[in-house]
């Protein structure tokens, strides 16, 4: 759907969305004029534009760049764009302090001119002190500071809307199978960021009371039993911390390095799971891939790429330990600091 017109004349199709960028993304090919259709149609470079596989949606956003190629014979044109939260990752948010309000309350009053829905699905909308953009921050990395502060995730589902969540809110109705529904695996094991030993080095708050060598030092330690050789890391804490807060960070620090270095992807033959529902990222599910050690380990799909081509319908998920996207609540800014 370009506009308000529906077209055919599909060529291919590939939409991707996912859990490490904000704003999904789509490139079709078509033809400007197909099969019962007399008349030749313009594509606009910035129309709205919504993409359906039957009657579910894809994908809802904005068209960016339009490509025709055409001769004597033959006319296409090749279709770029992103989801409507596009345009909270290129604009720059409004020079507003908020006072009081919580993160849900303050997406919406930012997304609302965009046309952009928030959907709240993690109880974020605890109120802060004070929040207010730094000068040049984008809307989206306005609220992606604030989220991380309240220790959860921005992503998009497709369908225009921003979507307050945490890893793993969905889960798959089937499993991932070798042999049945995954007609093709790659793995990305990759230690290059994983370590044996963690060790977090901080300083605690101090007070009128407690000063000096009796509040300075913090540390915290994490062992990844996983890693064999030795391999350490110490992590210098930006701010005040607490004891219990350190092993919190340390033991943070290990589980996403470790999820975010066990990406494998796959090929499913179709958008669709055998109940009918299609194939959705940020979803639990269970994988049975004996060529990659998994006999029925959960696993937590980030990204996700619907196709269409020559070759037929099919999707290909990326999966990862959920604790690859675990959330770790940041103390909230003083009002005299950069946001207030």
């Amino acid at each position: 759907m370009v506009g308000s017109q529906e077209w055919g004349g599909w060529k291919s199709y590939r939409i991707n969305l996912g859990m490490q960028q904000l704003t999904g993304t789509f490139d079709l090919q078509l033809t400007e004029r197909w099969a019962g259709q007399a008349a030749r149609r313009e594509i606009p470079e910035g129309a709205p534009c919504s993409v359906y596989f039957d009657d579910e949606v894809l994908i809802t956003g904005y068209i960016d760049r339009v490509s025709p190629t055409y001769n004597s014979q033959d006319h296409s044109v090749s279709v770029t764009g992103r989801d409507k939260t596009c345009d909270l990752v290129d604009c720059s948010a409004p020079a507003t302090q908020w006072i009081g309000r919580g993160l849900t309350d303050v997406a919406r009053e930012l997304c609302a001119p965009f046309g952009i829905t928030v959907i709240d699905q993690a109880g974020a909308n605890a109120p802060f002190k004070s929040l207010k953009p730094n000068d040049g921050e984008t809307v989206f990395e306005m609220l992606d500071q604030a989220a991380r502060i309240r220790g959860v995730l921005l992503i998009t589902d497709g369908k225009g809307n921003l979507v307050i969540t945490r890893a793993g809110h969905l889960r798959a109705h089937d499993a991932l199978i070798l042999g049945e529904n995954i007609a093709q695996g790659s793995c990305n094991r990759d230690l290059t960021d994983v370590y044996s030993h963690y060790t977090l080095k901080g300083q605690s708050q101090g007070d009128d009371d407690n000063f000096g060598t009796v509040t300075s030092a913090v540390l915290a330690t994490a062992r990844d039993n996983r890693i064999k050789r030795h391999r350490p890391l110490t992590i210098i804490a930006d701010g005040p911390l607490d004891t219990a807060s350190a092993r919190e960070r340390v033991t943070w620090e290990r589980n996403v390095r470790w999820g975010r270095s066990q990406a494998i992807s796959y090929t499913l033959n179709s958008h669709r799971q055998s109940n009918g529902q299609i194939w959705r990222h940020n979803s639990l599910v269970t994988v049975h891939d004996a060529y990659s050690y998994l006999r029925g380990a959960e696993r937590l799909i980030t990204d996700l790429t619907y196709v269409l081509d020559d070759q037929g319908e099919r999707v290909e998920p990326t999966v990862m330990p959920r604790e690859a996207f675990d959330m770790l609540d940041q103390p909230e800014p003083e009002v005299t600091d950069a946001w207030g």
